[in-house]
């Protein structure tokens, strides 16, 4: 099958969260599978084209259509990760790629918007079957709607995948009318009219309509996102679409997490180490941290967390157990920051709280050297997140022997199984509540079986990294997927 991927992030060029790295670790094991794979990506300014192979500029100049102009863009052409990457250079003057950035910008809508109608014009240039058009998430849904109304392309289906319905895309009609659609053909409840905002397009909700399948990141996740709660008020349109969802949970980047090859360790181990080796291993990382960073080794359990600081990964339940955690004669270890200023703020507070406080380690940054080294030096990775469609933390974490500690939502309750009730599969703990007491339940349960009973803690880790959370079985499903979609008339 000839597989177009079309998304805003692809790791390590293009990061902002866990989608980047679903794309590498999928489009990765797709290739591997015989599947003609490719990944269509805006060239943003801060990617580096000396780290790829194969560079080439592949269509020195093609047309856009926005506002009345027609815009120069090229498309570039290389290779990574065993994977075909094509890079699209809009040459736009308001400079749409060349930010800086992924996200963040006040006309975030717009970008995208160009950039899905520029993708469109290359592969209309190709003239090329595709067997599958990918989405993901709101950046690129707009593609299935100009597929299917404006340039009517010979692809035999669209799949969307929803990584995060929390975000959406919100532009006006006359955004559509931009570039070539009638916007007010548009604002209808059963088309792309937001359903909070009448005068609205929702650029998800246009994906939703149009895609022939639409895929959820983790099977929980799937039947969330049906109800109000979950849904963020395209639930409506979801219940609707509902015979075309389906849940298939992501995979972790076996490449990338790798514990036995990872050069940003000190010391590794492998799924097939035993367990000396494993706690060993781990020591050794904490001595190293705890020597860089000023804490104590001795301080144990090591408790972590690497994640943005937003509202959906539970920034007040994070403060409750940094505040609590030292309390328990444990350290904790904070990685990430916050885009949101109110956030960062506080958590720029509790910083000066702790200073110099030798079971504290709060670092506000993005840094993936250090990711890696917190994953194995910790004994438990903290994941408190109000909602989390698949999530690759806790996954991460247990192939780095990091025992999860997670609210029991999306892809965490499909992953981690609770050490006091799940006996056959059990590799974590597990809380459902909202608040720093079921925070200080859980670490207090989890703690107590660090401390009382060493083999059956050891057999826990043990069990963790053995796991596989690779993309083998996803990837399979994703064909499937797209098998029984290309078989049957659309």
């Amino acid at each position: 099958m000839r597989i177009v991927h079309i998304s805003a992030e692809f790791a390590p060029l293009a990061k902002a969260g866990g989608m980047g790295e679903v794309l590498v670790g999928l489009c990765r094991e797709l290739t591997q599978l015989g599947h003609e794979t490719e990944i269509i990506l805006p060239k943003y300014d801060f990617i580096d084209l000396k780290t790829l192979n194969q560079v080439k500029l592949e269509l020195a100049d093609f047309k856009c259509w926005e506002s009345g102009q027609l815009h120069a863009n090229a498309m570039w052409y290389a290779e990574t990760e065993g994977c075909r990457l094509h890079l699209l250079e809009a040459r736009h003057p308001a400079g749409y790629f060349h930010r800086g950035k992924i996200y963040g910008c006040e006309d975030d809508t717009r970008r995208f918007i160009y950039f899905c109608r520029a993708v469109l014009e290359y592969l209309k240039l190709g003239n090329r079957e595709i067997d599958i058009l990918h989405l993901h998430d709101w950046h690129t849904a707009l593609c299935a709607v100009l597929a299917r109304d404006l340039f009517q392309l010979p692809i035999k289906a669209i799949v969307l995948t929803l990584h995060n319905m929390e975000y959406q895309g919100h532009c006006a009609s006359w955004d559509l009318d931009a570039i070539g659609l009638n916007g007010q053909k548009y604002l209808h409840k059963d088309k792309m009219q937001d359903p909070r905002f009448s005068e609205a397009i929702n650029l998800l909700k246009g994906g939703l309509v149009y895609a022939d399948a639409l895929v959820a990141v983790s099977p929980t996740y799937a039947r969330e996102i049906v109800t109000p709660e979950g849904g963020f008020y395209l639930d409506q349109t979801l219940r609707k679409m509902k015979s075309k969802l389906t849940g298939i949970l992501n995979g972790i980047d076996h490449h990338l997490w790798n514990p036995a090859a990872d050069p940003c360790l000190a010391a590794h181990f492998s799924e097939k180490s035993p367990i000396g080796t494993i706690l060993t291993s781990k020591q050794k990382m904490r001595e190293s941290l705890a020597k860089q960073w000023g804490l104590d080794p001795n301080k144990r359990p090591w408790v972590g967390a690497i994640t943005r600081l937003v509202n959906q990964k539970g920034p007040e339940l994070l403060e409750a157990a940094i505040e609590q955690v030292p309390a328990m004669g444990a350290t904790f270890l904070l990685l990430g920051a916050s885009p949101n200023p109110k956030i960062q703020k506080h958590f720029d507070a509790l910083k000066k709280k702790f200073h110099g406080n030798a079971q504290v380690l709060l670092q506000f940054e993005y840094n993936e050297r250090l990711a890696h080294q917190l994953y194995s030096a910790l004994d438990f990775i903290l994941i408190p997140s109000t909602f989390e469609p698949c999530g690759l933390t806790q996954m991460i974490g247990m192939r780095y022997g990091a025992i999860p500690i997670a609210r029991a939502t999306g892809g965490l309750k499909d992953t981690v199984f609770d050490a006091e009730t799940s006996e056959k599969k059990r590799n974590g703990f597990l809380f459902s509540e909202m608040s720093p007491r079921a925070i200080h339940d859980v670490m207090k349960r989890a703690f107590a079986h660090f401390h009382k009973d060493g083999p059956a803690f050891e057999a826990l880790i043990q069990h963790a990294v053995q796991l596989d959370c690779s993309w083998k079985a996803p990837s399979q499903h994703y064909v499937q997927l797209y098998r029984r979609l290309i078989a049957k008339p659309i």
